[in-house]
């Protein structure tokens, strides 16, 4: 167990790390989501801190730290608008490879991954879009293969190859699609200019398949749950940093002969977007709490958390804009990029409204007793 002194300094570590490697305006962020994948910094950030090892047990060459840190590091990514695999390989592909138990293909990719040596990427559309048809894996002469479509896969051109939750007549498989022929991850355009996605387009892919039935539907889920609480994570501290560029900003800012910071309707809209942040976190805490227990408490949390935090995040960052003024609308000033970041991941993790909907389904459950 990771104590609180110990959490804070991995923030603290983490913080400095990440901001040193992170474009501060919108030019610099453009051309790092356009740019190949920096290999030298993601080894770094594995070598120095061990941030992708951060789950990973020790046998495998990471620290095998729990959720807890795990969502730390996340919260100071979305600060600090890293774009770079670490919340597709991390938050998702790490999760799901654990879950495969013993399996020596995924101790190898986890050993890989805790390394800063392989960027491995899930492909899978289910967990913000459930009704995504999945891509179809076939059993040939040479092996088996994966075609099929997943749009939106987070920092996909950045994979040395994905994780493809697809069918086999009517049996759900989890392969591992590595990059080549017949895999193309081409970039989408996106609100977000931070974070980089693509649409996977597979077509005959040479495919290993690591799980099949029950136990490549557990490891999806744990890849879907991963990904809603990485997220979520990310929207708190999202919304902590452009909450701080803010109050920061009103405390210089000068109207009328004073700092606008001491006019009592700045003062309650900062207040305001403050209890919105500690809503965020408390419910993304008990998310957290509850991700080991069973699936009405678990999925009712985890939804609580996905629309809370992605809500909070997009609030507290439209009001930063309005609240810096003029200067908050312009091209230059960053606050713009996290209002993007934080508006892709609401539409992420609550698309369509859908988690009000799995609150009451899951609450009406845990009292039908």
């Amino acid at each position: 167990m990771i104590s609180a002194e110990e959490l804070r300094a991995l923030r603290e570590a983490t913080r400095r790390l990440v901001r040193a490697s992170t474009p501060q305006d919108a030019d610099g962020h453009e051309a790092a989501v356009s740019a190949p994948l920096d290999r030298r910094t993601w080894a770094g950030m594995a070598q120095r801190l061990g941030l992708q090892g951060v789950r990973v047990p020790e046998e495998l060459g990471g620290t095998g730290l729990e959720l807890d840190a795990e969502l730390a590091v996340h919260e100071e990514m979305g600060g600090a608008l890293h774009g770079g695999p670490f919340l597709p390989v991390v938050g998702q592909a790490v999760p799901a490879l654990l879950a495969l138990g013993g399996h020596e293909r995924a101790r190898t990719m986890l050993a890989e991954i805790a390394a800063g040596t392989s960027v491995v990427v899930p492909a899978d559309a289910r967990w913000y879009a459930p009704d995504a048809a999945p891509p179809v894996l076939s059993e040939g002469a040479g092996g088996p293969t994966v075609s099929g479509v997943v749009p939106g896969v987070l920092a996909g051109t950045a994979a040395d190859g994905w994780l493809v939750p697809a069918g086999a007549d009517g049996r759900t498989v989890l392969a591992w699609v590595p990059a080549g022929a017949g895999a193309a991850a081409e970039p989408m355009t996106t609100i977000d200019l931070t974070r980089g996605f693509a649409t996977l387009r597979l077509r005959d892919a040479a495919a290993v398949v690591l799980a099949r039935d029950g136990e490549a539907e557990r490891a999806r889920e744990a890849m879907e749950t991963g990904a809603a609480l990485a997220l979520a994570a990310e929207c708190v501290g999202i919304a902590a940093e452009a909450l701080d560029l803010t109050v920061a900003y009103v405390k210089v800012r000068e109207q009328f002969g004073q700092v606008i910071g001491a006019f009592q309707g700045v003062k309650h809209q900062l207040a305001e977007s403050y209890v919105t942040l500690e809503s965020a976190r408390s419910a993304l805490a008990f998310a957290a709490r509850s991700a080991g227990e069973s699936p009405p408490l678990r999925d009712a949390a985890i939804a609580v958390a996905r629309r809370r935090c992605g809500a909070a995040a997009f609030e507290i960052a439209n009001e930063a804009i309005h609240l810096h003024g003029g200067i908050g609308f312009t091209w230059e000033h960053r606050v713009h990029l996290y209002y993007r970041r934080a508006k892709a991941n609401q539409v992420l993790l609550d698309a369509g409204g859908g988690q009000a909907r799995t609150i009451a389904a899951n609450v009406a459950a845990l009292y039908a007793g």
